[in-house]
């Protein structure tokens, strides 16, 4: 055979079987190249694909030439650099996306750059296609910094925005800004009255009258639950930032409507005026939150302006936080279970379990209130074993009374201090054997965040975990700020969907696409998908069609004691009887 351009054509060691009739055959474009990064062979597939003279594809064409006809400019030469170290052995792989413009759409391409097989020089270059995939992470990237409920900016926006604010008061002294933190009045007292798609809703209603009530240059944010922070630059002192806070009072008042409900709500607001003292968002968030407090102590629907004095307030915080030490000792944390469903069955196929605290003094306090003061101490790792601990109990002792229980799973949450402990797979691992719960029906719930805070040391981690037999779940999936790249590294057994597209699933179009995307993604990688959030009949149609595997939620049934559970099995053990 007769050799092709200088530098050692790929055609020369390629195996006969290598013809430009079975490069046709394959549906993608690929490039054979020699090894001075010149064209050897292109299939149909790159003509079809790329709107450019034939020519370019020609054997003998420089592939930098090729490049700069297909690719964006911006792309072009890092692309044919690193194809080039392949080609002349320099390199053993190269990986790259790459954006082609095919009539009046871009497409989204994987390239990969191989060695020419048989050890000479040379490249095979090979395109697929990923633009659905690039789709999908462009709209969680940008959910990264919205919220999926509103559409109004995140924590993390909101926070970014903040410190540049706090920078050009530094540099700028006579340049003010405010800070105003609210929360809806009673809005628990909607949620347990009406449902949680209804507060859902309600708070929708209120993101929407609270843009109306900004001023072009306000950045206006939902923090979760029914927080929301409005950063007000070059206000005009106390006066501006307190007619901000009138605006949004007054804005607000307007009773509404709900399926048919007359809803009135208010909203309490902490005023912060933004002054040099301030080097810190995470300062002025926590004295609006105080002010905002104060303004709660007053009956709501009230703004309050903050006073170095209003700081005696975290003394509550405090107080917390030792009843919560003491808490953890005298068994006042119990847990509740919520039952994982299977949409096909119908049957029970594990709990979710749910950290509660009964206090002696104050009732039930929401987890929303112990949660983040557990993590800002040491305690949430003491509250983790716990939780753990009762949880495997309770699954021993439902599998000893129930006969379907005994291939129940359970799930717990991991907090983000627990995953980092060096010593945490060795605390999970002795809870598992003092409790005798096999491994492989516990399923830890982990974040997204949490991962990608330290990769290495979280696939170390979780490797710990799988092979212990435990597996992990990866929690509120697509909320936070990864891309659906991490997927592939860790090894996850299966992915809830945040409660957040579920809930407005039946009215948003672009969560039922998401969603579908989601799981269609889950079953290419071999995950199970849970739906969190199930709280009507036609979320669950919705999903059954969507071939979604699992779903939880209040539809199915709310968060149980230990007590009402093992009522909730008999129950059922006792409709299936019937039914038989």
């Amino acid at each position: 055979m007769n050799g092709g351009p200088p530098g050692g054509s790929p055609a020369d060691a390629a195996r006969p079987a290598m013809t430009r009739d079975m490069l046709d055959c394959l549906p993608g474009p690929i490039f054979l190249l020699d090894g001075a990064g010149r064209v050897v062979m292109a299939n149909t597939a790159c003509e079809t694909l790329f709107d450019a003279d034939p020519a370019v594809f020609a054997p003998g064409t420089n592939f930098h030439h090729t490049c700069r006809a297909v690719l964006q400019p911006a792309q072009t030469d890092a692309t044919c650099a690193g194809v080039q170290e392949v080609a002349a052995r320099r390199q053993p792989l190269f990986l790259s996306e790459v954006c082609i413009q095919h009539g009046e759409q871009h497409l989204w391409f994987a390239l990969r750059a191989a060695p020419a097989p048989g050890g000479g020089k040379g490249a095979v270059v090979t395109l697929t296609e990923i633009t659905r995939q690039k789709q999908l992470e462009e709209h969680l990237q940008h959910d990264a910094f919205h919220d999926s409920l509103t559409g109004l900016c995140n924590r993390a926006f909101f926070i970014n925005r903040l410190e540049r604010a706090i920078a050009g008061s530094l540099t700028h002294p006579g340049r003010q800004f405010a800070v105003l933190y609210l929360d809806i009045d009673r809005f628990k007292l909607v949620n347990k009255t009406f449902g949680h798609v209804t507060g859902d809703r309600l708070l929708m209603v209120a993101a929407n009258r609270l843009l109306k009530a900004a001023l072009d240059g306000d950045t206006l944010a939902r923090f979760g639950g029914d927080e929301f922070a409005v950063l007000v630059e070059d206000v005009e002192g106390a006066e501006g930032a307190v007619a901000a806070a009138e605006r949004i009072v007054s804005r607000i008042a307007p009773p509404f409507t709900l399926r048919k409900q007359q809803i009135s709500i208010t909203v309490s607001i902490g005023v912060v005026l933004g002054a040099s003292s301030y080097a810190h968002p995470d300062d002025i968030l926590r004295d609006a939150d105080t002010a905002m407090y104060s303004s709660k102590e007053h009956g709501g629907n009230h703004y309050t302006v903050f006073e170095a004095g209003m700081r005696v307030s975290t003394a509550r915080r405090m107080e917390m936080e030792l009843d919560l030490c003491t808490a953890l000792q005298s068994g006042e944390i119990t847990v509740y279970y919520q039952p994982i469903v299977s949409l096909l069955s119908g049957k029970i196929t594990g709990f979710e379990a749910l950290a509660r605290w009964r206090h002696p003094r104050y009732g039930m306090i929401p987890p929303l209130e112990f949660i983040p003061v557990a993590e800002e101490s040491n305690l949430i790792n003491v509250l983790g074993d716990l939780v753990l601990r009762l949880a495997c109990e309770r699954l021993t002792d439902l599998s000893a009374k129930f006969p379907d229980a005994a291939d129940m799973s359970m799930n717990v949450n991991i907090s983000a201090r627990q995953f980092r402990q060096p010593c945490f797979v060795d605390g999970v691992r002795r809870i598992l054997d003092e409790t005798g719960v096999a491994p492989g029906r516990i399923c830890l719930e982990v974040t997204e965040s949490m991962l990608l805070e330290n990769v290495a040391s979280a696939q170390a981690t979780m490797c710990a975990l799988t092979e212990l037999g435990i597996k992990v779940v990866i929690d509120d999936f697509g909320t936070g700020y990864s891309s659906l790249s991490y997927l592939q590294r860790f090894p996850f057994d299966s992915l809830k969907v945040d409660r957040s597209f579920v809930c407005s699933m039946t009215e948003t179009r672009q969560n039922r696409e998401i969603i579908r995307t989601i799981i269609s993604m889950a079953e290419n990688l071999g995950l199970k998908v849970v739906a969190e959030g199930v709280e009507m009949t036609e979320h669950r149609d919705m999903l059954m069609a969507l071939r979604c595997e699992f779903a939880q939620g209040f539809l199915f049934s709310e968060p149980l004691d230990s007590e009402d559970l093992e009522a909730f099995l008999t129950n059922r053990n006792a409709e299936k009887t019937l039914i038989a």
